[in-house]
């Protein structure tokens, strides 16, 4: 069965709190969707369109424990005909370079979650696949044109909603990771292995429990406004063809294993 011509071909996992109106910068709601899987119902999904623009999915996100089963979200992505997923998330700050309000790009991750599905192969005892680079160069090289204050940075993925120790902000940090969040992962991962190009961009909300906090003096209020500022011209950048790796995997034949004749399809 062949993919379905998309209403938008982007998907916009929102894991920040915005005012209520922010998001009329991608344009009004022109649909609502809910999509049936196999691992749990999504929606609704919003489709936001500007006047002769490029349409985008928005679909709002949480990495608490009792969220939707990830996998749904990405499968409800594919049948959506969507190619390219945008998670943006609010992160807790390793690096001591990092303060409240920065904001940065995720170029790679670490996987420390525990209790998330993070794999589509594990009735299929396929043990993984290629997915070097973690992030689509495409959208992050786009990312980064909008956004040339923010630089690129290592996350870790943890449970949420407990935040980390000390000794554990202490940990990741030797481990090279700059932020720890709770939305990124797995679905990085899963989308890697649906053949779905995707990126992260973060707003720092606080620093780790290692350091020192200060009074919140407007600082996320900036951080959030730069991105939302960013995303309607982050759209219309995507219009060119992708030619990252992701993308050419996307539309290559496929010849077998889990998504051979698009079973994504047929559930």
């Amino acid at each position: 069965m062949n993919t379905p011509t998309p209403e938008a071909d982007l998907l916009l996992l929102l894991a920040v709190v915005l005012p209520p109106r922010a998001l009329d910068v991608l344009g009004p709601v022109v649909d609502e969707r809910f999509v049936n899987t196999t691992y749990g119902d999504i929606g609704p999904l919003a489709l936001r369109r500007n006047p002769g623009g490029r349409g985008v999915w928005v679909q709002p996100y949480s990495g608490l424990p009792s969220r939707t089963d990830p996998r749904s979200t990405l499968l409800a992505a594919r049948k959506l005909g969507v190619q390219r997923v945008l998670n943006w998330d609010t992160a807790i700050a390793l690096n001591p370079l990092l303060s409240r309000g920065n904001v940065a790009i995720v170029t790679d991750y670490i996987d420390f979650v525990r209790h998330q599905p993070n794999t589509f192969f594990e009735s299929e005892g396929i043990t993984g696949i290629d997915q070097s680079p973690p992030v689509c160069p495409h959208m992050s090289q786009a990312l980064a044109q909008m956004l040339p204050m923010a630089p690129g940075v290592v996350y870790v993925g943890v449970d949420g909603p407990r935040r980390e120790t000390a000794a554990e902000a202490r940990m990741f940090r030797q481990w090279g990771g700059d932020l720890m969040g709770y939305n990124l992962v797995p679905e990085i991962a899963l989308a890697g292995e649906l053949e779905l190009c995707y990126a992260g961009v973060t707003t720092v909300t606080d620093g780790s429990a290692d350091r020192f906090s200060y009074p919140s003096q407007g600082e996320m209020r900036v951080g959030l406004s730069l991105v939302l500022e960013a995303l309607p011209r982050f759209v219309e950048l995507l219009a060119a063809p992708a030619t990252c790796a992701c993308a050419e995997r996307l539309s290559a034949p496929r010849k077998g294993g889990l998504l051979a004749n698009d079973w994504w399809m047929q559930e």
